[in-house]
């Protein structure tokens, strides 16, 4: 499993998409040292800490930017060997089809976690830099700390709400349709992001959880992770089922 694992990585690697996926997560970061510049000039008197900059990139992370960074991603993984015409090659291979998909599921959790962290950590550098120079309260490493478990978590739930996405890459055989979908689904988020129905919406669900104001929508924070859990499972069964029925050709 290991070694599928490595494989997978390392074609990530290999189609270059492993700096691309950097570069647009750390846009997330770049957005908010823009914010607190802009703050910083038209609203001197407005005291901000390094957590108040770490809660507004959540929003970022969660459901705009990094989200469609890691449906894109998803697409590329679960899709690859139809649109490259290498799925001839592999499928003779003595490997389970399961042991495949269980590989390529592990090197997209692994991904997806990696890049948050990356995020999570570019955040703190530019806050850094404009704690230099202007000064940032409550900048710390500890506050910096405490909100890695955080962005860790949402890594984990972010992987989770891909599954539909890998469904429709190997379904379609391609690229645009996941992206088209992603793009659909975050308008979704978008708007329900302040809206208590928001909290039954699995990809703004995740947004919630990790701000923890599940309970505040008057939702149970069972019924919501139960809604992620599921969609979750249903997402990467269809895409067990399908690609365990896929024939050579």
């Amino acid at each position: 499993m290991l070694k599928i694992i490595s494989c997978e990585l390392l074609k990530l690697k290999r189609s270059k998409i492993i700096p691309i996926s950097i570069a647009g997560v750390l846009s997330t970061p770049l957005l908010m040292l823009l914010e607190a510049l802009q703050t910083h000039f038209d609203k001197p008197e407005l005291v901000f800490t390094l957590s108040d900059v770490y809660n507004s990139s959540v929003l970022y992370t969660m459901l705009l930017t990094n989200m469609m960074v890691y449906v894109a991603i998803a697409a590329f993984l679960f899709s690859r060997e139809y649109t490259e015409s290498t799925l001839k090659t592999i499928l003779p291979i003595p490997i389970s089809r399961t042991k495949l998909l269980l590989g390529k599921s592990c090197a997209l959790l692994l991904w997806i976690v990696t890049l948050n962290i990356v995020t999570w950590a570019g955040i703190f550098i530019v806050c850094g830099i404009y704690h230099a120079i202007f000064t940032m309260e409550g900048y710390s490493l500890l506050v910096a700390i405490e909100w890695f478990q955080k962005f860790l978590l949402g890594g984990i739930l972010m992987f989770l709400t891909t599954s539909p996405f890998v469904f429709v890459a190997g379904k379609t055989k391609g690229f645009v349709s996941p992206m088209i979908g992603s793009a659909v689904i975050v308008m979704g988020s978008a708007a329900l992001a302040n809206k208590e129905w928001g909290a039954i919406y699995p990809w703004t669900a995740t947004f919630f959880l990790v701000q923890g104001k599940i309970e505040s929508t008057g939702y149970p924070t069972a019924v919501s992770v139960g809604i992620i859990l599921l969609l979750s499972a249903v997402g990467f069964f269809m895409t067990y089922h399908h690609f365990k029925k896929e024939d050579l050709k």
